[in-house]
C-alpha cells in the first residue's frame, strides 16, 4: 500500500512548572509527542510514495523564540524535540522526494485545553489541509501555523 500523505497527530499536555516537575509525565509526553511520530514515520517509510508529504502536527509551544511565558516543561520540550526530528526527517527523506512539514494547528478548542481555544477543530483542520497541499521540496522542513504564518524556531 502506497502512502501519499502521512499526518502524525499526537498530543498529550502535562502542566508541569519549575517547582513541580513530574519526570513520569514528562517522559510520557516525550514518548507520545516526539518519539511516537518519529517511529510511525520510520515504520511506514517504505510505503511512502515518491512525492509523499509528511505532516507533523506540533505546537508553537515547541518554539524557543516564541516562549514568553515558561512552564509546561514536558509539553514544550517534547514538541521542540518533535520539531528537531521533523527537520532531520526533511533532510533524510529529501532524496526520496518526500517533504516534511511541522504544523501548528492554532489554539484549538479541544478537550486538551478544556475547549478554551480560539479556533474550531474544523477551521484548524482546513488550514492544515492548505499547508499540507502547499508542501513540497522547496519548503520541506519548515514550521508553519495553520493560518499560513511562518513560525520562529
Amino acid at each position: 500500500m502506497r502512502i501519499d500523505v502521512l499526518i502524525n497527530n499526537a498530543g498529550v499536555l502535562g502542566r508541569e512548572d519549575f517547582d513541580n516537575p513530574d519526570p513520569a509525565s514528562i517522559e510520557h509526553q516525550f514518548r507520545v509527542n516526539a518519539l511516537g511520530p518519529l517511529l510511525v514515520t520510520q515504520h511506514l517509510s517504505s510505503n511512502l510514495s515518491k512525492g509523499a508529504r509528511v505532516a507533523m502536527i506540533t505546537s508553537r509551544m515547541g518554539s524557543m523564540a516564541d516562549n514568553g511565558s515558561g512552564g509546561y516543561y514536558g509539553y514544550r520540550m517534547s514538541k521542540a524535540a518533535l520539531n528537531a526530528a521533523g527537520v532531520s526527517m526533511a533532510r533524510d527523506l529529501a532524496g526520496r522526494g518526500i517533504a516534511v512539514a511541522l504544523l501548528h494547528p492554532g489554539y484549538v478548542q479541544t478537550e486538551m485545553v478544556n475547549h478554551g481555544g480560539d479556533v474550531s477543530a474544523e477551521d484548524a483542520a482546513a488550514g492544515l489541509i492548505k499547508r499540507i497541499d502547499a508542501l513540497g521540496p522547496d519548503n520541506s522542513g519548515s514550521f508553519w501555523h495553520a493560518n499560513g504564518e511562518s513560525l520562529p524556531w
